[in-house]
């Protein structure tokens, strides 16, 4: 079975935590992950941007920094949002989105995190969360991180491809890992 699975709050309402987490059971259980995770970046406890994590390689890369704090043509803004984008580190990630769609099978889980604005609009993670959606219809497991107003951006993209969709907030955690292990064929 393939599963498109939604984990969605506010900023800041723990969906990368819950995330980090679902990847804790899943290696603790032998069930391979892949993907990405946006983790904060904070200087003196103020947030300044996110990183993106390589699930695979445990590598960190920069992704968004306040606009403030960075210049030069490695950077992109996007309407009025208070981050720069990095244009390296957005292939970065999307060729690892791609790399992990290779490997996605009905024992896997990929991670996108976040899936966001920018995605929304065509941009940043974008090519490669829909190269893991497409890939959905082989079977698997990806989980998708979204503001709540993002949802049915994110529905969009999995809708038709993955055999189920479902929704939870970071605070259903166990309900969330049940349904993943219902959708690998794992036992509890």
């Amino acid at each position: 079975m393939s599963c498109a699975i939604i984990v969605h709050g506010s900023t800041g309402s723990g969906k990368t935590r819950a995330c980090l987490e679902l990847v804790k059971r899943a290696l603790a259980k032998g069930i391979p992950v892949g993907g990405i995770l946006s983790v904060r970046v904070c200087q003196n406890e103020e947030l300044i941007g996110y990183d993106g994590l390589d699930l695979e390689s445990g590598n960190f890369f920069p992704l968004a920094r306040l606009r403030t704090m960075v210049e030069g043509p490695n950077w992109f803004l996007f309407g009025s949002l208070i981050y720069a984008f990095s244009i390296p580190g957005f292939e970065h990630a999307n060729s690892i989105l791609t790399r992990s769609a290779e490997t996605l099978s009905q024992s896997s889980i990929i991670f996108v995190d976040e899936f966001g604005r920018l995605e929304r609009a065509g941009l940043g993670m974008y090519p490669g969360a829909l190269t893991i959606a497409e890939k959905l219809r082989t079977g698997g497991v990806a989980v998708f991180a979204c503001r709540t107003d993002i949802v049915d951006a994110v529905e969009a993209l999995t809708g038709g491809k993955a055999q189920a969709i479902s929704k939870f907030e970071p605070s259903e955690l166990d309900a969330l890992w049940r349904t993943v292990l219902r959708c690998i064929d794992h036992a509890d």
